[in-house]
C-alpha cells in the first residue's frame, strides 16, 4: 500500500457528510419497500378485528381517519404500534387543496428526536407521475434542520396514503407547539404544486428517557464504549465512541439489536438507522423504540463488527485517466472508475450492506462532492456505482463499509435502574 496522498480534513467533512445523508435518504425512499394497497387493506381489517387480542390498539386504530399510512409503519416498527396503543399519536386532521389536489395532515408523532407526519392525498386527475420532491418543516418562521425521509405506498391512480420523517439532527426544544409542514409537489402535466399544512401540537412531548451505560468492547485490542442508551417513543439510541487508539478503523456494527429481560426485541428502524460518522469516532446507532417499557435492563447485541487496518482504507483514483491508481490488498472485489464515478462489482455473498463508498478528497484537500448511488444487480454479481461531481484529477475515496468481520455475536448486558 502506497503512501496515502492526502490528509483528512475531518472538520471540513462534517457538513459535506450531512449533506450527503440527507441525499442519500431521499435516493433511498424510491427503494423502500413498497407495502401494496392490497397487503394495507387486509392489514386494516385484522388490527380491527383483533380486538379479542388486543382491544386498546384495535380501537385507537379505528378511530383514527384514513389510517393506512399509520397501519402500514406499524407493520414495519413495533415502537410506532406501541406509539398507537399508548394513545401518544396524535391527531390533527388538517387539508389543504390547490391545483385539484387536497391534502390532508391525518396525525403526527413528535418527540426530541423527530416528528413523522402521517398524511393523505386525494385528486380529481391521476396522480400515478406526483412525485412528492421535498417538504419543509417550520417552527413558527424558523426552518427546522433535519433529514428527512418520505415512504410512498402503491395505492390507485387518485390517492395516496403516506407518511413523512423528521429526523432532528440535534433535539429541538418545544418552547413553541405550532408548526407548518410546506410539501412541494411536482406532476408532469400541472407542474409544481406547493401545498402549506399548519398545525399544532397539543399532548405533553414525552421526556426523553437516559441512561448511562459506559460498557466498552475489547475485540483484540480493537476497542469502542457504549457510552449512552437513550430511549424515546420514536426510538433508541445508542450513543457510541471508538478508542482513537485503534489499529484497525471500524467501519460498522452489523444487525444490532436490544432485548429485554422477558426476550421482546428491538432492531433497526427504516429509514435513518445512524447519525454521524463511525470514522469520527462519535456515533449513534438508532434501533425501534420500547419507551414504554420499563425493563430493569437491556442486552444490547451485535451480529458482526466490520474493520480493516487504517492507513488501507481508501482507494486512489484519477478521474482524468480514469484509472484506480491503488487498492487495499485484502479488498475481494473489482473496482473500476468511469467519467465521475468509482465503481464496486462483488459477489453477492460478499455483499454486505450498501455505499461502500462516498467520503472523498481531491489532492488539494478539498471534498470531492457525493451526487449519488445506483446498484444493479445479475444472479451473481452486485454492482455499485458512487458518482462524484465533475472533475479530472485524482483522489482518495474512502470506504464506508467492507464485510471483513474481527467478532461475530456479542452480547452486552447493561442495567437501567
Amino acid at each position: 500500500m502506497s503512501k496515502p496522498l492526502i490528509d483528512i480534513p475531518k472538520e471540513k467533512l462534517q457538513q459535506v457528510r450531512r449533506d450527503m445523508f440527507q441525499k442519500v435518504q431521499r435516493e433511498k425512499r424510491i427503494k423502500k419497500r413498497i407495502v401494496s394497497v392490497t397487503f394495507i387493506s387486509m392489514l386494516c381489517l385484522s388490527l380491527i378485528f383483533s380486538i379479542r387480542v388486543s382491544p386498546t390498539i384495535a380501537s385507537q386504530i379505528a378511530k383514527i381517519p384514513g389510517f393506512q399510512a399509520i397501519v402500514s409503519a406499524i407493520a414495519i416498527d413495533k415502537g410506532i404500534k406501541d406509539i398507537v396503543d399508548h394513545e401518544y399519536y396524535e391527531e390533527i386532521n388538517v387539508s389543504q387543496s390547490k391545483n385539484d389536489l387536497s391534502l390532508t395532515l391525518q396525525g403526527v408523532i413528535a418527540d426530541n428526536s423527530g416528528i413523522v407526519l402521517f398524511y393523505d392525498a386525494n385528486a380529481s386527475f391521476d396522480i400515478s407521475k406526483l412525485n412528492l420532491e421535498r417538504v419543509q418543516l417550520f417552527q413558527g418562521d424558523d426552518e427546522i434542520e433535519c433529514g428527512c425521509t418520505y415512504t410512498k405506498n402503491e395505492s390507485d391512480q387518485t390517492y395516496i396514503s403516506s407518511s413523512v420523517e423528521y429526523n432532528f439532527l440535534e433535539p429541538i426544544a418545544y418552547t413553541s407547539k405550532d408548526f407548518k409542514a410546506v410539501f412541494h409537489f411536482h406532476d408532469e402535466e400541472k407542474g409544481n404544486i406547493e401545498i402549506t399544512l399548519p398545525f399544532s401540537l397539543k399532548n405533553d412531548i414525552a421526556k426523553e428517557k437516559t441512561f448511562t451505560a459506559n460498557r466498552t468492547i475489547d475485540i483484540n485490542g480493537q476497542k469502542f464504549t457504549i457510552t449512552q442508551i437513550r430511549r424515546s417513543p420514536l426510538k433508541v439510541a445508542l450513543d457510541i465512541e471508538v478508542a482513537e487508539e485503534n489499529t484497525m478503523q471500524i467501519l460498522a456494527l452489523d444487525d444490532v439489536a436490544v432485548m429485554t429481560e422477558s426476550g421482546e426485541r428491538r432492531d433497526s428502524i427504516n429509514g435513518i438507522s445512524i447519525s454521524g460518522n463511525i470514522r469520527d469516532g462519535k456515533y449513534t446507532i438508532y434501533l425501534q423504540s420500547n419507551y414504554f417499557d420499563d425493563p430493569a435492563s437491556l442486552t444490547v447485541m451485535i451480529g458482526a463488527v466490520q474493520a480493516v487496518p487504517k492507513g488501507e482504507d481508501f482507494v486512489e483514483v484519477d478521474f482524468g485517466t480514469k484509472e484506480i491508481l491503488t487498492k487495499p490488498n485484502y479488498f475481494n472485489g473489482d473496482i473500476f472508475t468511469a467519467q465521475q464515478s468509482v465503481s464496486v462489482k462483488i459477489n453477492k455473498e460478499n455483499q454486505g450492506k450498501y455505499l461502500m463508498f462516498s467520503d472523498a478528497i481531491k489532492e488539494n484537500g478539498t471534498m470531492l462532492e457525493f451526487t449519488g448511488i445506483s446498484i444493479s444487480r445479475d444472479e451473481q454479481y452486485v454492482v455499485e456505482t458512487s458518482r462524484f461531481e465533475e472533475y479530472n484529477g485524482k483522489a482518495k475515496i474512502y470506504l464506508n463499509y467492507y464485510a471483513n468481520p474481527i467478532a461475530k455475536n456479542i452480547e452486552v448486558k447493561i442495567p437501567l435502574q
